[in-house]
């Protein structure tokens, strides 16, 4: 691919050359068995005096992710699936980078003493590697007919297509109607970079991707991820798992001292939930957001919590997110919303609020928060939550905008408390506060009211979707809670692959 080229070292003056490292792996497919040995040469990138230039390379948002999910089963679209070899290879630096000679290729390189290497494009390692390769392919991308959609990085669309990528997995979504037109891009985009096609999508970052076409249905599930992160930590299958993430009882703060072992263990097992809890498994968002609280001194009692957390999942590593269903589509709106928020539950006298997005009957965007500010009653925290379910509002709507899909119908926006409702919707507010922010909230969310953004209805607590995401909740009302998040069991249909 021309990555170098030689220099001598009487060339490169004051620069300090790199070294270069060999890191072999073994490539192992879902089920554990070896595919192939892989070597791939990086650069030294730990030893690189970073200079002023931007090294943020933007990456796709598992929120988007699943909206396109929704899309394509709903639309019963294709999906096909790139994975792009040596990726940050086709991409060309635009420093000056010295390196000295791989190991192994001196002879074959006829490398001298005073001889090095001048990098002419991107390795794995190097801090700009990544934003090169993203510049590189999205410019591509452009040239081959297809829009970047506003606020929305690594999503391209045109007429026919729409394309995403994460680094180098690469998927393509069209109508079976505009097959051709995916075949001319294809052969284009094979003409551009070495790409291996991987047929319709099966996998997408580690999340198993299985699909029922006449049933409109595509469901997302991290069975894999979960198991290989029980294996980490040695955690087995109980004869009598839990039935929820977190038992309903508070967690506390720790007046002990956690040790510098058991801080760095409870901090791995806290960021292995983290990954599930914002991908496919949004009935550990709650548990994951509260563990996360204690990652400086946790307690014998966090860490247990952490472990039922590991358990609950490895009893429930089939439970995967549904997206769509033909029997779903007649009965349910197009695009809800609901929030909700547990007032003053923190121990720092600040409240926990919880948002949920469905499109399509499938759960697209979900989060459990502490709020950044204490507020001074339910009905303030409750606002404050509205206001933030609905600034993302207004993202999703130009989201569908700029991917020029028309959702026919106002958005729905459930909460489940009556007097914020009321302040929303009569002439006259009778919300009276000291607290400035909460003041400005109210009139911004009571302008998009009247304005007609959404419609706002009010939902008793027992059916609030929210819920789950603020308060940790008892057996009979977490299955409810997975029900309203549309998550089903699929272990017959991934045993039957």
């Amino acid at each position: 691919m021309g990555t170098w080229k030689k220099v001598r070292k009487t060339e490169i003056g004051k620069s300090k050359p790199l070294p270069l490292m060999w890191v072999f792996t073994y490539k192992f497919d879902v089920d554990g068995y070896l595919l192939k040995y892989k070597a791939r040469l990086v650069v030294r990138g730990d030893l690189y005096v970073q200079k002023e230039k931007d090294t943020y390379a933007a990456t796709l948002a598992t929120r988007v992710f699943r909206a396109l999910m929704a899309i394509a089963a709903y639309f019963d679209l294709d999906i096909w699936q790139f994975d792009a070899i040596n990726a940050f290879g086709n991409a060309y630096l635009d420093e000056t980078v010295y390196t000295h000679c791989a190991e192994g290729f001196e002879e074959e390189e006829g490398i001298k003493n005073d001889e090095l290497w001048l990098l002419i494009r991107a390795l794995y390692g190097l801090p700009r590697s990544p934003l090169l390769w993203f510049k590189t392919l999205s410019t591509e991308l452009g040239k081959l007919g297809l829009k970047p959609v506003p606020e929305s990085s690594c999503l391209f669309t045109n007429e026919y297509l729409v394309v995403f990528f994460y680094v180098d997995d690469i998927v393509v979504l069209c109508h079976p109607s505009n097959r051709n037109k995916y075949e001319e891009f294809k052969l284009l985009l094979l003409k551009t970079f070495k790409m291996r096609e991987m047929g319709e999508i099966r996998w997408f970052l580690g999340i198993r991707v299985v699909r029922d076409r006449l049933q409109r249905k595509i469901w997302l599930c991290q069975d894999s991820y979960i198991q290989k992160t029980a294996d980490t930590y040695s955690i087995k299958l109980l004869a009598k798992p839990p039935k929820t993430p977190l038992e309903t009882t508070k967690l506390m703060p720790y007046n002990g001292k956690a040790t510098a072992h058991e801080i760095h263990e409870y901090q791995r097992k806290i960021g292995s939930l983290t990954y599930p809890a914002n991908a496919c498994r949004p009935d550990i968002a709650h548990a994951s957001q509260q563990l996360a609280q204690y990652l400086q001194n946790p307690s014998p009692e966090h860490m247990r919590a952490a472990e039922r957390v590991l358990e609950y999942l490895l009893s429930t590593k089939y439970l995967a997110l549904q997206c769509g269903g033909i029997e779903d589509y007649d009965v349910s709106p197009v695009f809800e919303g609901a929030s909700d928020a547990a007032f003053a539950d923190n121990n720092d006298r600040k409240s926990t609020e919880g948002k949920f997005f469905k499109l399509l009957n499938t759960v697209i965007d979900y989060q459990a928060i502490k709020q950044g500010t204490v507020t001074t009653s339910t009905t303030e925290a409750e606002l404050l939550a509205l206001s933030h379910l609905i600034a993302w509002l207004l993202w999703w709507i130009r989201f569908f905008d700029n991917i020029m899909l028309d959702l026919e119908e106002d958005p729905i926006i459930y909460c489940d408390n009556l007097q914020t409702i009321r302040l929303m919707l009569k002439e006259s507010p009778k919300l009276v506060t000291k607290l400035k922010h909460v003041d400005i909230h109210q009139h911004w969310v009571r302008q998009e009211v009247e304005k007609g953004t959404f419609k706002l209805e009010w939902i008793e607590t027992g059916k609030m979707p929210a819920d789950g995401f603020t308060k940790a909740l008892p057996a009979q009302n977490h299955a409810n809670f997975i029900k309203y998040l549309n998550m089903v069991d699929i272990r017959q249909l991934v045993e039957g692959q």
